[in-house]
């Protein structure tokens, strides 16, 4: 084993997990576990059967918040046949924000957290809001942003919904990435 594995090797067992590259587009998505804002552990590990929808949130970032009424307008819209988890992977952002700020966004839909980036790490969200559709195979089939610009009269993309509708009838995304804009997610740890 060379010194560059082992110091990797070294480091992987310093933060107590193992270290892995993100998931990349079509490939299967690996079981995880995020938190309520009860602080209870909630674990992910079948995907096969469902769409799945990841969106990645934050309660202070102002380009997040302009998606808000958005996101929850997908979720009435998809969440019959569909599975929502919207995250907030922010590291300086606490329980008590989080949940405050989804009460007054009056959210149909439950939040999460990603306290150790362990999700946002797997997927490679380097921004919020940043989105993920999983197919009915389990397998990432859409990256990217929820709609090309935070102002809803300026759309003229909304490749989140499209992935959506386009995994629902087991088509491929017509756009399957795009590049999210948002504010860098503050993470529990440095990234390289």
């Amino acid at each position: 084993m060379g010194s560059f594995a082992r110091t990797w090797n070294f480091l992987a067992l310093l933060l107590g997990a193992a270290i892995s590259p993100a998931q990349t587009l079509h490939s299967p998505i690996s079981k995880f576990a995020v938190e309520d804002l009860s602080g209870h552990r909630v674990n992910y590990s079948s995907f096969r059967g469902n769409v799945t929808v990841i969106i990645f949130v934050s309660a202070r970032c102002p380009i997040s918040n302009a998606f808000n009424f958005r996101i929850n307008e997908l979720y009435k819209k998809f969440h019959e046949n569909t599975r929502f988890l919207v995250v907030d992977p922010n590291a300086n952002e606490s329980i008590e924000e989080i949940r405050t700020h989804a009460k007054n966004m009056e959210y149909d839909f439950s939040v999460y957290r990603d306290p150790d980036n362990v999700l946002s790490d797997l997927l490679g969200a380097r921004a919020t809001p940043d989105s993920f559709v999983i197919d009915k195979n389990g397998e990432i089939s859409y990256h990217g942003y929820i709609e090309d610009t935070p102002n809803p009269e300026r759309s003229k993309n909304q490749a989140l919904r499209l992935a959506i509708e386009a995994a629902l009838q087991d088509r491929p995304a017509p756009m399957a990435e795009t590049h999210a804009r948002g504010c860098a997610i503050h993470r529990a740890h440095p990234i390289s």
